[in-house]
């Protein structure tokens, strides 16, 4: 058996013969250092001695025991605790009651399902004795409410098809209105609405234009000859706006008439739309002007030949001529929007009737389904009356006796739910904690109470970079916190996690081992424990200090002194042991020495 398989008093630095080898050992190093110092001639080394013995690779962690079946139990309802039957530190074994919340609804509950299990019982019983006239009389009313309930349920879904199949139809009507896209019959309508508003628009414009002009005199200059010098009299630049907003939407004006001039249903859409947008931006133009005009008549006083009631003439006309545009620039507006809305029917459409089809199956599925369920319980309520006239077979019994056993059912299902306020003891154990008060309001994702097995397991994290040295059934020691170094307890690897955990950026693997027992020693749930795991050791072997190693590629070598010159030599490596020791399976012989660094040059 290996030794490390069994207890150990004391950790291996705190035994005598690790540190006489260590002391011997520092010893060679010195000694090694002043022969090399004096024969380099000035250049000195650190240097170590290839040793023959054990070697051993360990891992260390730190963990906290924890009982191995500890159990921790809830009521699986919510409810106000009525009794509690045992206390922490007390004995249970299974099926002892621990616990348990106010059953007088819950205990009503069974009570009614044991009534409902008699009344079953007493109506097979009442089967098994025969039918009275009685009895035959309410089951043929009950065929004949299933027979009227069938042909009502026929009717609706007839009303029902009828009107999902209308639906469908308009539906599809709809859809071969719009189809062909952009070239269907509704978007091509709704081209035709607004080619013909956009002719209007240019009257409407070329009307505003003239209007104006009749005030302004610009390209008709007799128009205003008697008021020409009163307009704008009450003084500021409203005249010259007023002129440059007219010349503005004379420009307007033709490039409305650019694009309205060729205008019809035959030349593409988005030739039409380009007219649509010069139209609502030439519109937008001669409401200024309009705008500008009125702005120019308010600020005119009725002087000379301009009489008050030739101004006001002027204003109503102008006012007039704004309603017109504005009104027309809504009508353009919406006009666009119903090309927008015709370009977009067809999806509208489609979805309107993929819809309608996909009520049409749904319907027609759900009536044949509802139609065939009430035929089945009429003809079930026929056959029942028909049965009901012949001496009880066992096969007439059936059903009462699956009414009896579905009573029985609900009574069970009554116990349970009672036994779901009630917490029972399902293993052997010691009660570790009872977080519970009579009349406490308790829910059921509470756990309240705790059962601790005296079996114990060790739960430590074990970093990625010494995971691998680990496998099930490794040996450990491990030392408690309560009572020190000197007390050691064995332990044996019984489960390794594959899925990490990761700490502060580092990956870690949980790893739990079995607990031995030392029974003079008390070990309670929660203490600190100190784990050394025995992951491998060679015995007889060679070794130096990892450090000495060096690598070019795959080769590894390490330096030794030949007189004062420095010579590689070529090394194999083994097991990688503690204190940054490494086994030498070739290359180097026992009490060689090999070099770690320079320590001072040659000078």
């Amino acid at each position: 058996m290996n030794e490390h398989s069994l207890p150990s008093h004391k950790s291996w630095y705190k035994k005598r013969k690790y540190w006489i080898l260590g002391i011997l050992a520092l010893v060679i190093i010195v000694v090694f250092a002043l022969v090399s110092r004096q024969s380099g001639q000035g250049t000195t080394y650190e240097t170590a001695v290839v040793t023959q013995g054990n070697l051993k690779q360990t891992v260390e962690a730190t963990g906290n025991v924890e009982s191995a079946n500890e159990i921790e139990l809830r009521f699986e309802a919510s409810g106000k605790v009525a009794k509690i039957y045992k206390q922490a530190g007390d004995s249970v074994k299974p099926g002892e009651t621990i616990a348990i919340q106010d059953l007088a609804e819950l205990n009503a509950k069974v009570g009614q399902a044991q009534a409902e299990v008699a009344k079953a019982q007493a109506n097979l019983n009442k089967e098994i004795a025969g039918s009275t006239d009685q009895y035959l009389a309410g089951l043929k009313a009950k065929w004949d409410q299933a027979e009227a309930n069938l042909n009502q349920i026929k009717a609706t879904y007839d009303a029902s098809l009828a009107e999902a199949k209308a639906a469908l139809e308009t539906a599809e009507n709809n859809l071969k209105l719009v189809e062909g896209g952009e070239e269907s019959q509704i978007v091509t309508d709704a081209y035709s609405d607004l080619v013909t508003l956009l002719l209007a628009t240019q009257d409407k414009i070329a009307g505003a234009l003239i209007e104006v002009d009749n005030i302004l005199g610009v390209d008709n200059s007799f128009a205003n000859d008697s008021f020409e010098k009163e307009l704008g009299n009450i003084g500021g630049n409203a005249l010259s706006l007023a002129i440059n907003k007219y010349h503005g939407a004379k420009v307007a004006k033709a490039d409305m008439d650019s694009v309205a001039t060729a205008l019809s249903l035959s030349v593409p859409h988005s030739q039409i739309d380009f007219a649509a947008e010069t139209a609502a931006e030439s519109l937008l133009v001669v409401k200024e002007m309009l705008l500008a005009t009125a702005d120019l008549l308010n600020k005119t006083l009725p002087l000379g030949n301009l009489t008050q009631t030739s101004l006001d003439t002027l204003k109503t006309d102008i006012q007039t001529a704004r309603n017109t545009i504005a009104t027309q620039y809504t009508s353009l507006v919406d006009q666009r929007q119903e090309v927008a809305a015709a370009k977009n029917s067809y999806n509208s459409y489609s979805i309107a009737y993929t819809k309608a089809v996909e009520e049409w199956d749904s319907m027609q599925k759900k009536a044949a389904a509802d139609v065939a369920a009430y035929a089945a319980a009429a003809l079930q309520a026929k056959a029942g009356y028909e049965d009901s006239k012949n001496p009880p077979r066992e096969v007439d019994l059936a059903s009462y006796r699956a009414a009896l056993a579905s009573a029985q059912a609900s009574l069970a299902q009554s116990v349970a739910n009672r036994n779901r306020a009630m917490i029972i003891a399902p293993v052997e154990g010691v009660i570790g904690k009872v977080d519970l008060k009579v009349g406490q309001y308790v829910s059921s994702q509470d756990a309240v109470v705790k059962i601790v097995n005296p079996h114990f397991e060790v739960k430590v994290d074990i970093s990625e970079t010494d995971i691998v040295k680990i496998a099930l059934g490794n040996t450990t020691q491990v030392t408690l916190d309560a009572y020190g170094d000197d007390v050691v307890f064995p332990g044996t690897v019984t489960e390794i996690e594959i899925g990490e955990t990761v700490i502060q950026d580092v990956v870690y693997y949980t790893v739990t081992l079995t607990l031995g027992e030392r029974p003079e020693y008390k070990v309670l749930n929660g203490m600190t424990a100190n784990v050394i795991f025995f992951t491998e050791e060679k015995t007889d072997v060679l070794s130096i200090p990892l450090r000495a190693v060096r690598a070019e590629g795959e080769k590894k070598y390490v330096r030794v002194l030949t007189g004062d010159q420095l010579q590689e030599v070529g090394v194999k490596t083994g097991l990688k042991g503690d204190n940054g020791m490494v086994e030498i399976v070739e290359g180097l012989a026992a009490n060689q020495v090999v070099v770690l660094r320079v320590i001072e040059e040659k000078k």
